[in-house]
């Protein structure tokens, strides 16, 4: 996803600065470098956190402007909110794509162990001896009882 800075973070989240470092140091924010070397922050990080972002503009690009095509005509720009909201459900989309991940390797990891468990049981079922009727106790005779048999 789109990395900005932590000022354009606060900016889009309507927190302040302090407020994004803050969240960083507990660890509730991941941070990552850029090229540069210079602290980002990943938009998707921010949707994850604060939820949807809030009705500031992103970019330069205004509200509803007009460019003139390479054709000579004038075409209507898709307003800022409209991109920005796209790019929103884009990162909440890969959320839960990463998410659905997870579940699946999880899924597969229980059904690999409840397999494992089937096998387990199976082995110790056949190592028992196959009786069909129940044993009898073997009567001990006590020495002061020699007319029993």
């Amino acid at each position: 996803m789109a990395l900005v800075s932590i000022s354009e973070a606060a900016r889009l989240t309507g927190k302040s600065r302090t407020t994004v470092q803050s969240y960083i140091k507990q660890g509730k924010l991941t941070k990552c470098t850029d090229s540069g070397g210079a602290s980002k922050l990943d938009t998707s990080e921010l949707l994850r956190v604060f939820g949807s972002f809030t009705g500031q503009q992103v970019g330069s690009e205004q509200s509803g402007s007009t460019v003139q095509h390479l054709a000579g005509d004038f075409v209507q720009l898709p307003d800022q909110n409209l991109l920005h909201e796209n790019y929103a459900l884009k990162a909440e989309i890969e959320l839960v794509k990463a998410l659905l991940r997870e579940k699946e390797l999880l899924l597969d990891e229980k059904d690999k162990r409840n397999e494992d468990l089937k096998h387990a049981l199976l082995l110790i079922e056949s190592k028992l001896p196959n009786t069909s009727e129940p044993v009898t106790p073997h009567v001990v005779k006590k020495s002061w009882q020699f007319w029993k048999k």
